[in-house]
């Protein structure tokens, strides 16, 4: 099972600001300076770059949340249709349009406008090669994306988007298979509900939560859910804020940074990935925050990391 992250902003799309981009490129030259300084022959501009961290190796990415997974037979797997599915749907394209018929399988955790605005630009949806099914939990999903493209909000509706689409409704903790992957959905605390997923493909585990607000008063519950949950390989949670900032936005629905670690520890998973960052936050905010509250350096134990676009996990 191969895991790409195409977008990881929460709220809405956030491209990286020209003041920090220069922030960015001053710190990056000051430390090659300093570099050169130490062994002027030595110096190699390539390995140099290699070796920076994040957020001054790779920006975040200002795209809203999307998630591929491609299965060890062929699936083609998309968790959520931020705006980053519109950079998914242009690496596809070519095979959407190859004349073969092409299947595509997206999970829809839920209809806030930053999991849902890039499917009208998704280049697959107007190939009638190409099979989309949807799945969710959502009785009306078809009804919802029917209105973001009313005209008034969109030229081309749905319906005229000439790929044959699919839903279909699942109920959560039921037990579906995609292929050769094993997928169970539940429910997450929310404002106007959203789902998680649980993805099997052999003996690897993979959990998709973003847009999850957890608190001290889920920890009972949550631990009753333990044995389905415990030992994955790898989770993708939302940890949009620092603990200070989620003190005063409960109910919101997204987690503090520590939260989403602790709960990645009760659950004895083995990599977390933190992701649905604030629009807010700058790069170097995000990353300073996860640094100070995940306490990323963690020998012989969880691996946690700061998620960004184009970011892979293979399980």
């Amino acid at each position: 099972m191969k895991i790409t992250l195409f977008g990881v902003r929460g709220s809405l799309p956030t491209p990286i600001s020209k003041p920090e981009q220069r922030e960015k490129t001053l710190k990056i030259l000051q430390m090659a300076k300093e570099e050169w300084k130490k062994d002027p022959d030595g110096f190699s501009e390539e390995e140099f770059l290699n070796h920076l961290p994040i957020p001054l190796s790779q920006d975040l990415g200002g795209n809203t949340t999307c998630v591929f997974i491609e299965g060890d037979g062929g699936e083609k797997v998309i968790l959520d249709m931020g705006t980053g599915l519109r950079v998914l749907g242009n690496q596809l394209a070519p095979q959407a349009f190859s004349g073969e018929d092409m299947d595509i399988h997206i999970l829809v955790s839920h209809t806030h406008w930053d999991h849902i605005q890039g499917w009208p630009f998704f280049k697959p949806g107007y190939s009638p090669s190409c099979n989309i099914h949807f799945y969710s939990c959502i009785e009306n999903l078809e009804e919802r994306l029917v209105r973001q493209q009313h005209p008034e909000n969109f030229p081309v509706t749905l319906q005229q988007m000439a790929s044959k689409k699919h839903f279909h409704l699942w109920k959560e903790f039921e037990s579906y298979m995609l292929g050769g992957l094993k997928i169970i959905p539940f429910g997450l605390r929310h404002p106007g509900s959203c789902t998680g997923y649980r993805i099997r493909e052999g003996n690897k585990i993979f959990l998709f939560c973003t847009d999850v607000e957890y608190r001290e008063e889920d920890r009972e519950h949550l631990i009753k859910m333990k044995p389905q949950i415990a030992g994955a390989d790898l989770i993708i949670i939302d940890a949009q804020y620092s603990t200070a900032e989620a003190e005063k936005k409960l109910g919101w629905g997204h987690t503090a940074v520590s939260k989403a670690v602790e709960f990645a520890e009760m659950m004895e998973i083995r990599s977390v990935v933190l992701t649905h960052h604030e629009p807010d936050h700058t790069d170097h905010e995000v990353a300073r925050i996860i640094l100070d509250e995940a306490r990323l350096l963690k020998p012989g134990g969880m691996q946690v990391h700061i998620a960004h676009e184009g970011q892979k996990f293979i399980l």
